[in-house]
């Protein structure tokens, strides 16, 4: 599980960069969802290698709360959830899920023209 944190009016370009990087690198499809569009008590459970990757285009409390109190079943058999948001929620998510924190295995900054993750020397 990666929090990913990007600028908001670069989200779909980052979305679209990783969506193709995944497809040409791992012979994967990404599955897109946003934040708002999830449906009440729907989510994004990543299983048997599935990628899926979760914009968060506005700030929903109920969603973070409930990816913190089942954030141990989100990702299971090798499923990957990339976590796409700006600072402000990033810093959110950040100090209200420490579970979901706990469970991270990395945060890195992206951009679309970088999508390695490293910061510029």
């Amino acid at each position: 599980m990666y929090l990913l944190i990007c600028d908001a009016t670069a989200a779909k370009a980052v979305q679209a960069d990783l969506a193709a990087e995944v497809e040409v690198q791992l012979g994967a499809v990404v599955s897109l969802e946003t934040a708002s569009e999830l449906r009440t008590g729907e989510l994004p459970v990543c299983r048997d290698g599935s990628i899926r990757l979760l914009h968060f285009d506005e700030w929903l409390p109920a969603l973070v709360d409930a990816l913190d109190r089942h954030s141990s079943y989100l990702v299971q058999d090798g499923g990957q959830l990339l976590l796409l948001v700006d600072r402000q929620s990033a810093e959110r998510i950040l100090r209200r899920a420490p579970n979901l924190r706990s469970r991270l295995t990395d945060v890195f900054q992206i951009s679309p023209e970088d999508l390695s993750g490293e910061h510029p020397v």
